[in-house]
């Protein structure tokens, strides 16, 4: 699977950005806890606190720092109990997809190239997502250069783990 994002950066969870644990736990959170990890999370991660602050993260350690979007983007997300039960819902199948198992039936959008919109400053297509995030699908050219013999790729969300599959012709030479 070709995908612009995938293959930039690894998967994260919004769940993973405020440090909230994973797994059953998810359902026991309140939007209480949502909030406060948002809190938490700008603290530790924000360029101009994290120098000065005493948060740290709990085990285990952060992989990485995460940009204020990312956190904004999580606690959007999670704090809305519709956009959060379907994003967990898309997780769930996410990981049974990962682990193996069969009979898990996703549906994925299909759009054709012309249907999404076209940044010319940045010469990117994007398509905003049902998790909330605008700009969650990118292509750029380079990625329909890799995938011009299928005329079709597959693209990751940014801003969760839905994927859509976008149909495009080669430009003839």
């Amino acid at each position: 699977m070709s995908s612009h994002s995938a293959s930039q950066k690894p998967h994260h969870t919004h769940y993973d950005v405020l440090l909230l644990p994973r797994g059953a736990d998810w359902s026991r959170l309140s939007q209480e806890d949502v909030k406060s990890a948002y809190r938490r999370a700008l603290l530790i991660h924000h360029p101009d606190k994290a120098a000065h602050s005493s948060l740290k993260p709990t085990p285990p350690s952060r992989p990485r720092a995460y940009a204020v979007d990312d956190i904004v983007t999580a606690y959007e997300v999670l704090i809305d109990p519709e956009k959060r039960a379907a994003y967990d819902e898309a997780l769930d199948k996410r990981k049974a997809l990962e682990s193996g198992h069969k009979g898990t039936h996703i549906g994925v959008e299909v759009w054709d190239l012309e249907d999404l919109k076209f940044d010319e400053a940045k010469n990117v297509w994007s398509k905003c997502c049902r998790c909330g995030d605008e700009q969650g699908y990118i292509l750029t050219e380079a990625d329909l250069e890799k995938e011009s013999q299928h005329g079709e790729i597959y693209v990751g969300c940014r801003g969760c783990s839905l994927f859509i599959k976008v149909l495009f012709a080669a430009a003839e030479g």
